[in-house]
C-alpha cells in the first residue's frame, strides 16, 4: 500500500495509481507555469515605446512586473529601463523624474537578473550598448569626484548584465580599494583575473573601452611596488588591443 498522498488523494493499488496519473502531471505543469517565463512578446510596450509613449509605457510594464504571471519574464524590466533612459534625456521629464537615470540602471539590473540566459542580448544590442556607455561614462564622473560608493553601484549594476564584463569586475575591485575594503576587493580583482585567464570577456566596444580603462589604471597602482604584478595584468589585455597604439605605449611606459 502507498502511504505518501498527493492533492489529497491517497492510492491503494496499481489500477488507482494508473487512474490518478494523468491527473499528478497536469498538476505538476499548473505548478511549474508558476516558475516558467511566458512566452509573451510584450507587442503592447514596443508599440507604446516606439510611439514615444514612455509614461504609459513605463506604467503598463511595471504592472507586468508585479502580476504573478509575469513578474519573472526579463522583457517587462528592460522595456522599463529604456523608458526610464529616453525620459533621462529629455527636458520634459526633469523635474517629474529626476531620477531618471537611475532608475534606467536599476531595472536593466533587475532585467539582467532574470534573463540569466542572456536571450535578449542580441536583439537588443543597440540599447545596451547605450546604457552602458551612459553608464562607464557615469561612473568615471563618479571616479574623478571620489565618490566611490556611487561608482561601485554602476560597476555591480554593469555586473548584473553581464558577469563576465571583466573591465567592471576588475574596476569594482579598484573600488573596494578605494574605499579601504581590502577583502572585498581582492574577491573582485580574483574574479577579473579568472575572467581574463579564461578568455572569457565581453567584448562590446563599450566592455572594450572600460576594460582598456581599468587594466591601464590597475597596472599603473600595481607599477610601484611589482612591475611583474603589473606586467601579468597588462599581458592579459595584449589578447584584447594587439593593435592598440595607445596601450602599447602605456604597456611600454609601465614595463619598460
Amino acid at each position: 500500500m502507498v502511504q505518501a498522498s498527493f492533492l489529497g488523494v491517497v492510492p491503494q493499488t496499481k489500477e488507482h495509481m494508473k487512474k490518478l496519473f494523468p491527473f499528478l502531471i497536469l498538476a505538476l505543469m499548473t505548478v511549474s507555469t508558476g516558475w516558467a517565463q511566458t512566452d509573451n512578446d510584450y507587442k503592447d510596450l514596443l508599440t507604446m515605446f516606439v510611439g514615444e509613449k514612455y509614461e504609459k509605457c513605463l506604467y503598463k510594464a511595471e504592472g507586468y512586473t508585479i502580476d504573478e504571471k509575469t513578474k519573472k519574464d526579463p522583457l517587462p524590466y528592460l522595456f522599463m529601463s529604456r523608458c526610464f533612459y529616453e525620459m533621462s534625456k529629455r527636458d520634459e521629464y526633469k523635474v517629474k523624474y529626476p531620477n531618471a537615470f537611475k532608475d534606467a540602471m536599476k531595472y536593466i539590473s533587475k532585467y539582467g537578473s532574470k534573463d540569466k540566459e542572456k536571450k535578449y542580448l542580441a536583439e537588443y544590442e543597440d540599447y545596451f550598448g547605450q546604457i552602458r556607455a551612459a553608464a562607464i561614462a557615469e561612473a568615471e564622473t563618479m571616479m574623478d569626484t571620489q565618490k566611490y560608493s556611487k561608482a561601485k553601484q554602476l560597476y555591480d549594476q554593469l555586473l548584473d548584465i553581464d558577469p563576465n564584463d571583466a573591465g567592471a569586475q576588475l574596476m569594482m575591485g579598484i573600488v573596494f580599494n578605494l574605499l579601504k575594503a581590502k577583502k572585498e576587493s581582492e574577491v573582485a580583482i580574483g574574479k577579473a583575473k579568472v575572467i581574463l585567464s579564461e578568455k572569457k570577456a565581453g567584448t562590446t566596444k563599450e566592455q572594450l573601452g572600460l576594460l582598456k580603462y581599468a587594466l591601464t589604471m590597475h597596472a599603473t597602482n600595481l607599477a610601484g611596488t611589482s612591475k611583474d604584478a603589473a606586467k601579468e595584468w597588462l599581458d592579459w589585455g595584449m589578447e584584447y588591443f594587439p593593435e592598440d597604439k595607445e596601450y602599447k605605449v602605456t604597456y611600454d611606459t609601465i614595463v619598460g
